[in-house]
């Protein structure tokens, strides 16, 4: 590969530059995931010590509560001692599972929770001795120093793992801060050096900027020689299919003429002297029957002789004019595959020049042609209508709808057809329509200049 040099040069860096944000990236993402993990640590830690408190808070309850209720008798001061029964396990639990992991913690809770279970032992007898009414042992045990001690035992027992987990909480957030100061330096470092690679690749692109403005140039030119080649060449082709449309009406003008003058001319001579001999035979002659049916053959083939003119050239565009033409195609597209075809156009015996008359003819037959393959319409219209300086010419329907989207098929030439028929009388061609909404073919002309009435 045959590379400018500074060109050769900015790839170079842009290659580095991609190393070095891949780099950065996955690094950023490993002191992310240590920042997450030292956050948590940290909120593990304040779990904890946050817990220790509780627990000695609930301690302390219950033991009002009980020293209330042995006054005073009333239940009501056993409230915090029931709910520290019920809620200390649980907490207890909580906690030996958030210092499972230091080896100073789990020896100072077992002293905990051993503590915590003879201060509850102790008041439980207490509460036993006094309902009992068993004065004297009730008097021993509330003048024993034995509850003091275990609650004192108690609260240096919390204050040694709140000690502990105080220190964790701040060996954790150092280590917190210390990751954040590193992906922060990190970062200023990545983006220095992003900095520096930008304002090398800008140099380079500066270097190489005067050679790429004369490549754009030089393809500018090209595209215009290009363009005006490409314009010529599609007039040269719309021309020639202008020319053959013509060539190809007028042959088949003159195909029509030939086929109504010769075989029509031989078709009905044959239909007379057929007659003729049938007339001479007698009523019961079997040869009689056969001439009738033969005679009948002689007017279906004449009829399709007809057809066939009029998909040629149709006559009545000659002597009748486009506005009879287009009611007696819709009126046959009716009659052959049962749609509804309304015509509407200012006036029923208007005419046109041959070559607008023809084009909007063809226009309408190859729109119908496309509604009864494509469309599944229930109702079709078709106006012929004048507009200012200019002739519109629409077909309508009411079926599936062409979807303009979607790409169609390359083989099928009805829309181009259509279109350069649109464009030999310098008009404009358009279709439109949505799926579900119908289809609107629409033709646009302007006026002849010496119209034809």
């Amino acid at each position: 590969m045959n590379l400018p040099r500074f060109g050769l040069f900015g790839i170079i860096v842009l290659i580095l530059a991609a190393g070095l944000n891949i780099a950065a990236l996955y690094t950023a993402e490993r002191r992310f995931a240590e920042l997450r993990a030292a956050g948590d640590w940290v909120s593990h830690t304040q779990g904890a010590a946050n817990l220790v408190a509780r627990i000695y808070r609930r301690a302390v309850d219950a033991e009002t509560g009980q020293r209330g209720f042995l006054l005073t008798q009333d239940a009501t001061y056993l409230n915090p001692y029931i709910e520290a029964r019920a809620e200390l396990p649980k907490d207890l639990d909580v906690l030996g599972k958030l210092t499972s992991d230091n080896p100073v913690q789990v020896a100072q809770f077992a002293t905990v929770r051993k503590l915590i279970e003879t201060r509850f032992a102790q008041m439980e007898r207490s509460l036993k001795l006094k309902r009992d009414g068993d004065d004297e042992a009730f008097r021993q045990l509330m003048t024993s120093p034995d509850g003091m001690v275990t609650m004192t035992s108690l609260r240096l027992a919390l204050d040694g793992m709140a000690a502990e987990e105080q220190t964790q909480n701040e060996r954790r957030l150092m280590a917190l801060t210390e990751n954040q100061n590193q992906l922060r330096r990190g970062f200023y470092l990545v983006a220095g050096l992003n900095l520096f690679l930008v304002t090398l690749g800008g140099l380079f692109l500066h270097q190489d900027s005067q050679r790429r403005r004369r490549e754009a140039a030089d393809a500018e030119e090209r595209n215009v020689a290009l363009g005006r080649a490409v314009h010529e060449r599609t007039a040269e082709l719309s021309g020639l299919s202008h020319h053959l449309q013509r060539l190809q009406e007028e042959e088949k003008a003159k195909i029509a003429r030939e086929i109504h003058d010769e075989l029509g001319g031989t078709l009905a001579a044959a239909k007379i002297d057929l007659q003729l001999i049938s007339d001479k035979l007698p009523k019961d002659d079997i040869h009689r029957t056969r001439l009738v049916r033969i005679m009948s053959a002689i007017d279906d083939t004449i009829q399709v002789k007809r057809r066939i003119i009029e998909d040629l050239r149709p006559t009545l565009l000659d002597n009748l004019g486009i506005g009879a033409a287009l009611k007696w195609q819709c009126s046959q597209f009716t009659k052959r595959w049962n749609i509804p075809c309304r015509v509407e156009m200012p006036d029923d015996s208007l005419k046109l020049s041959p070559a607008y008359s023809i084009a909007f003819y063809r226009v309408v037959q190859e729109a119908l042609t496309n509604i009864t393959k494509y469309a599944h319409a229930k109702n079709v219209s078709v106006s012929l209508l004048r507009s200012g300086e200019q002739w519109t010419l629409r077909i309508a329907d009411d079926g599936v709808g062409i979807d303009t989207a979607k790409p169609h098929n390359t083989t099928a030439h009805g829309l181009v057809s259509m279109r350069e028929r649109a464009r030999a009388l310098g008009g404009e061609f358009s279709v439109r329509g949505q799926p579900g909404r119908g289809t609107v073919v629409e033709v646009t002309a302007p006026l002849e200049k010496e119209k034809v009435t």
